[in-house]
């Protein structure tokens, strides 16, 4: 399908255009990766517990953090990527689960 091309082969995809949404696939994809990336080079987030999805350059944030400083800091860290609009912040506290 041309979004699991576009996440295969980002950069390459650019330059050819199959259509009118394979641009935005592209931009989202790609600001999905620079968020991923932006959490996992900073000490402050959990990468791998937080799921990153954009649509049209509004970006969701979903899984856990261990704190609330974390989750701040992952929204912070989203909204300071270029090209993204809003930033839907739906991480939840690990230590709120544990007291259900």
């Amino acid at each position: 399908s041309a979004s699991s091309a576009t996440r295969a082969q980002m950069c390459a995809a650019c330059s050819r255009d199959d259509g009118k949404s394979v641009g935005q696939n592209v931009d989202d994809s790609a600001i999905s990766a620079k968020v991923k990336t932006a959490f996992a080079q900073d000490p402050g987030v959990r990468a791998v517990d937080v799921k990153v999805d954009t649509h049209l350059g509004k970006v969701q944030l979903s899984g856990w953090a261990d704190s609330p400083a974390e989750k701040a800091r992952a929204e912070e860290l989203a909204k300071a990527v270029p090209g993204v609009k809003s930033v839907e912040n739906k991480i939840e506290l690990k230590t709120d689960v544990k007291k259900r």
